[in-house]
């Protein structure tokens, strides 16, 4: 017989017989998971804990049972480690019936005979991924196996409120553990600062994993977490995690300006960056150790020339040099170039000294040609590759402000004032 022809005839048949032949190796591997120390340890826990039972208690309050929701299982027809872990709640839910009520279940990774195999297991199999955004409207237990940084977040964020976080208890890795190891990037930047502010509120059980080399992979760092937010808290207060990230934007902005990052390197983390709100919308002065320039560049328009400018400030918010000139350009951008080109010539002669420097423009377009975005044309390119020439010698990020921030820089162009 062609197994490939035949697999293609019978599809159907074939994916069933999957799903059954799955339902006979969860039992083994439940079996596997039953005699091992790891479930033993977590059994023993959620009997004589003392602490996990008071946070049970608190959380069924007039409630029989808790839902439980699994995201990010992967798929078990697909991957054995996948079984494990589905073995464990499985169990729990044997073990513990008189906690543990409905279990449902969604991954994008999931087969046509993984939903089979759910199904028969009694699961029920969500249709519509909630990108673990599930809003806890009753008791419910969150167990999340192999989640992205970002789904921590998501799960997170979707709960934002004592009342709904006071709902919920998470078995997946250790918050602690993901908040020292997740990267500091747009991606995860949620599930960053939604842990710094959650963990104080957090009650982290840890699961002993035992020796065996399999176990410890797949249930390393694995934690109960449990919450208990005061209503007082600002986390209930409209806004609070958008002010969180301000200042988190702040502070990274700060950081990476005490780093040794080069102008190409600033460039990378800008071409998609916007930065915090405050330092767009007000004249803020340059961290220690850095000086800042303000550029500022408009095209001639009927009888008036093309005007461009520079202002340095020191730590102190203080202007301590400036030029202007004019340009016989219409294109605003060329214009603020020549205004970008004319400081950094005297940064690289050392008037000023620049060991570090903030470029600030209010014209969006120019940040983005010299931070690399496209697409700038042919001309805009003649001032950028003498530009990028001298970035290589200067530590430098140029980003994006509003015009009333650059109203110093504007004025002195076009008026030949300068407010500081």
């Amino acid at each position: 017989m062609d197994f490939g022809e035949d697999m293609e005839s019978n599809v159907d048949f074939h994916i069933n017989d999957e799903a059954k032949r799955m339902l006979k190796e969860i039992e083994l591997v439940k079996k596997n998971v039953e005699n091992s120390e790891l479930y033993a340890g977590m059994c023993l826990n959620l009997k004589q804990n003392k602490t996990i039972q008071k946070h049970f208690f608190r959380l069924l309050g007039g409630h029989s049972h808790v839902q439980v929701v699994i995201y990010g299982l992967g798929s078990t027809e697909y991957s054995f480690s996948s079984q494990f872990q589905l073995a464990v709640v499985l169990l729990l839910k044997r073990d513990f019936p008189n906690w543990i009520g409905n279990i449902e279940i969604y991954d994008p990774c999931m087969s046509a005979a993984d939903i089979i195999f759910f199904e028969k297991l009694g699961l029920e199999v969500l249709t519509n991924d909630e990108n673990c955004k599930r809003r806890a409207q009753r008791p419910t237990m969150f167990y999340m196996p192999n989640p992205c940084w970002y789904l921590i977040g998501n799960l997170l964020g979707a709960n934002w409120s004592s009342s709904c976080l006071n709902k919920i208890f998470v078995l997946t890795n250790s918050f602690s553990y993901t908040l020292t190891n997740a990267p500091r990037c747009s991606t995860s930047l949620e599930t960053v600062i939604r842990l710094e502010r959650i963990l104080d509120f957090t009650t982290e059980v840890t699961i002993e994993t035992s020796g065996n080399q399999k176990y410890a992979s797949l249930f390393s760092g694995f934690a109960w977490h449990f919450f208990d937010v005061d209503p007082n808290n600002d986390i209930d207060k409209p806004g609070c995690y958008w002010l969180d990230m301000q200042r988190h934007l702040e502070e990274g902005f700060l950081e990476n300006m005490r780093s040794n990052m080069t102008s190409e390197d600033f460039a990378q983390i800008w071409i998609d960056f916007r930065g915090a709100r405050r330092l767009r919308c007000k004249n803020v002065p340059p961290p220690p150790g850095c000086i800042k320039l303000n550029i500022y560049g408009i095209g001639r328009k009927s009888d008036q020339p093309g005007r461009y400018s520079g202002i340095f400030q020191d730590e102190k918010g203080k202007c301590f040099d400036r030029y202007r000139g004019d340009i016989d350009v219409e294109d605003n951008v060329i214009a603020g170039l020549e205004a970008l080109r004319i400081g950094l010539a005297g940064c690289m002669e050392g008037r000023p000294n620049a060991p570090k420097l903030i470029v600030e423009s209010d014209n969006v377009i120019l940040v983005h040609y010299v931070n690399g975005l496209p697409e700038p044309n042919d001309t805009a390119m003649r001032w950028l590759g003498e530009i990028f020439d001298m970035l290589k010698h200067i530590a430098c990020v140029v980003c994006h402000i509003y015009e009333e921030a650059n109203e110093a820089s504007r004025d002195l162009a076009l008026k030949g004032e300068c407010h500081r």
